[in-house]
């Protein structure tokens, strides 16, 4: 963070933070599925039991949302270390 706001003190006025927003992106769903991964290898039967259905752990909108979290917070990360919060004038 340092180096970005020196870089900023010399008039540094756009920096590319895409690569970085799709890591922290991926780190999201990736987590997820690591953490789920006894819940995600079928669609019936988990650690809880053989009978118990899954669906609530492969449903894309639950993995999806933890990829939008780990984004949108390192979104607010970067704008924090651009000096870019609450700048509209």
């Amino acid at each position: 963070m340092e180096e970005i706001r020196e870089a900023i003190d010399y008039g540094v006025i756009k920096m590319n933070i895409d690569t970085d927003l799709q890591f922290a992106y991926t780190e999201g769903v990736r987590d997820y599925m690591v953490n789920n991964v006894e819940y995600l290898r079928t669609q019936i039967g988990n650690p809880e039991g053989e009978e118990k259905p899954n669906k609530k752990f492969y449903d894309p909108r639950v993995w999806v949302r933890k990829g939008e979290e780990t984004f949108s917070t390192r979104l607010v990360q970067a704008f924090e270390d651009l000096n870019n919060v609450n700048t509209l004038k």
